[in-house]
């Protein structure tokens, strides 16, 4: 769409744990989802932040086999 890239916002447990909490997420201090929320909202407004959590974590060979549980 060569539309950039503003941010990547991870998938987390953490966004489960705030929904059941009744708060936002970006609210969860020291969490993934509060930072990627915070570094898309801080280039949205025009600063210079590293792009972060686009690499993905592959699972190791155990979790393959026998899954996440």
């Amino acid at each position: 769409l060569r539309i950039p890239l503003i941010g990547v916002i991870p998938e987390s447990e953490s966004v489960l744990d705030a929904s059941n909490q009744g708060l936002p997420a970006v609210h969860l201090q020291g969490t993934d989802v509060s930072e990627a929320y915070g570094d898309v909202v801080g280039r949205f407004l025009g600063e210079t932040r590293p792009m972060r959590f686009t690499e993905a974590v592959k699972p190791g060979f155990f979790k393959r086999m026998f899954g996440a549980r």
